[in-house]
């Protein structure tokens, strides 16, 4: 990959920084040190297409720092693939974990659709909140339904980055405090990291399904922070197809263990996260659910038993969401809904979903204490 060019500038800005800075950068996004030399450090990285070195210079006072530091910036934003604004951009704010979103759509550079800078806003705002809103959350879930305020008050301290020409590029900021060694990660580093999962996980689960989608492919990582929300907020970040990165960068003044990367999403990928987040929206897969919820639309079916439709949270081995099900039962639990229907009273239905309704129900409760007036 070709160096970028360090303009004079980005040079000036750059020779303010010190070698522990720049340091604690390769740490946290990386980068191995190999081997001490004379006034410097040789580090390294490994990418998929080999391995990369950069010397770092260890004191200022050298005559020959800003060219050293030129060498830096060029070989770590080619290695990066990212320009060396948003490189110093991440250098010099050492306390907040950054996400930094890179559109490529065509035309002027520096400029984007007006629609498409809109549904990139919004795809960040929600990529935050779910990310957030699943990390309260102790099961996952395939689809967020209504959101507790308070995971739209940590999302309300994100602070955005101006967007920077060249690429359509804008980075979202997580303040981080400086915590004591041992201590609990901060709240927002804990966001940062879930993000960072689901990202990931999203991206090879999208990257599998090019070939053949399939759906599970998807489910398989709710666990991991895959949800219909997270799958939503990536496809909005690249409207009608429109290419981009997303970078993770810790924190400078605490480092985590978890390597920073960059995923590049491509028109197919995205096409394959709108496919997934439409159908993670109405999933219930096959296996034991339970559901919990009011009953609507009763119908006797000729032989014994009927069916009901029953609206509320379900629960399922890859997460919860909230949706209608259609349920078929023999005709005592049938009974015991049509009372509850009558009643306006809330049941917890458990049985085995198969092909998105509940079959072979082993359990009919109901649920007195939450009976509507």
């Amino acid at each position: 990959m070709p160096p970028a060019l360090v303009s004079d500038e980005e040079l000036r800005a750059a020779s303010a920084l010190t070698p522990e800075t720049l340091s604690q950068y390769l740490l946290s996004n990386g980068w191995s040190p190999q081997e001490r030399l004379e006034r410097a450090t040789l580090w390294s990285r490994r990418e998929d297409d080999g391995e990369f070195q950069v010397l770092v210079p260890g004191d200022r006072d050298l005559r020959d720092y800003p060219s050293r530091i030129s060498d830096f910036l060029a070989t770590v934003a080619a290695v990066e693939e990212r320009p060396i604004r948003l490189l110093l951009d991440d250098l010099a704010d050492t306390g907040a974990d950054t996400l930094s979103f890179r559109l490529l759509p065509d035309g002027p550079s520096g400029t984007i659709p007006l629609f498409n800078a809109v549904d990139a806003l919004a795809g960040v705002r929600e990529l935050v909140v779910a990310s957030t809103y699943a990390l309260m959350n102790e099961r996952p879930m395939l689809m967020q339904g209504r959101r507790p305020e308070s995971a739209f008050d940590f999302a309300r301290t994100v602070r955005l980055g101006s967007p920077r020409a060249g690429s359509w590029a804008i980075a979202a900021q997580l303040a981080v405090p400086r915590v004591a060694v041992n201590a609990e990660l901060p709240f927002a580093r804990r966001v940062s990291l879930q993000m960072h999962r689901a990202v990931r996980a999203c991206f090879a689960a999208s990257g599998e399904a090019q070939r053949d989608f399939d759906i599970g492919l998807f489910l398989r990582r709710t666990s991991e922070g895959v949800s219909a929300n997270v799958c939503d907020a990536l496809a909005k970040l690249g409207r009608d197809g429109v290419p981009y990165d997303v970078r993770f960068n810790w924190a400078g003044q605490l480092p985590s263990s978890v390597p920073a990367r960059s995923f590049r999403f491509n028109t197919r990928r995205i096409e394959i996260l709108h496919t997934a987040a439409e159908q993670l929206r109405v999933a219930v897969p096959d296996g034991e659910v339970t559901i919990e919820g009011q009953v609507s639309r009763l119908r006797r079916d000729a032989g014994e038993g009927g069916q009901a439709t029953v609206r509320g949270p379900i629960s399922t081995v890859y997460g919860s969401s909230e949706r209608s099900v259609r349920v078929l039962l023999p005709d005592a639990l049938y009974q015991r809904l049509v009372d509850a229907h009558g009643h306006r009273q809330h049941v917890r239905v458990t049985g085995t979903a198969v092909r998105g309704r509940i079959e072979r129900v082993s359990r009919v409760e109901v649920v007195a204490d939450r009976t509507e007036n």
